[in-house]
């Protein structure tokens, strides 16, 4: 059994109105929401590709330094010590 869920766009801000139907193997497919005021069931390409950005298989879920795991302080002290060299160089 699959479920549809009515729910809004999270992309730009104008808040259009989408269904995002999950079916019983987990893969999510987003259509128009029809009686919607927003958008009357239109998307635009980002809202219509919406359910290609839940898949997490190739995603990053932890932080990463140089290809290995890191807890988040490591990760978080690398970014800001990189972000510290680059404006020493080239300016803010």
């Amino acid at each position: 059994m699959s479920v549809e869920v009515k729910t809004t766009c999270a992309y730009c801000g104008v808040g259009c109105g989408i269904k995002a139907k999950v079916s019983e193997g987990g893969a999510v497919t987003i259509a128009g929401d029809e009686s919607h005021p927003a958008n009357y069931g239109r998307l635009c390409a980002k809202g219509a590709a919406l359910g290609d950005t839940i898949k997490l298989d190739d995603r990053l879920r932890y932080p990463e330094v140089n290809g290995e795991r890191q807890p988040w302080s490591v990760a978080l002290e690398h970014v800001a010590t990189r972000f510290e060299q680059a404006i020493t160089e080239h300016g803010p």
